[in-house]
C-alpha cells in the first residue's frame, strides 16, 4: 500500500514489456532511473515518452509498486481539483 512518506521518498522507475503480465516481483529493477520524489517520478512516467513497445512501473521507498494503470489516477489525486 502506498504512503503518505512514499510521495516524497525517492523512487525508481523501470519499463517493462507492454502487455505482458509482469508481476511486482519479475520487474527487473536493477537498470531502474531513480527519482528524488515518487512526484517525480510520477510525472516523468506521464511526461516522457516511453520507449517503443514499454511502459512504466514505479517502485517506491516503502517497495510498493505503482503499475501503469494507476499511474494517471494516482497524479490525479496528488494534484487535487
Amino acid at each position: 500500500m502506498l504512503t503518505e512518506q512514499d510521495l516524497n521518498a525517492p523512487a525508481v522507475l523501470q519499463y517493462e514489456t507492454t502487455g505482458a503480465a509482469v508481476a511486482d516481483k519479475e520487474v527487473g529493477w536493477e537498470d531502474a532511473r531513480e527519482f528524488a520524489s515518487l512526484r517525480e517520478a510520477l510525472h516523468w512516467a506521464l511526461n516522457a515518452e516511453a520507449p517503443a513497445g514499454q511502459e512504466a512501473y514505479i517502485r517506491t521507498a516503502s517497495g510498493f509498486v505503482v503499475r501503469p494503470e494507476m499511474l494517471e489516477g494516482l497524479l490525479s489525486s496528488l494534484q487535487g481539483p
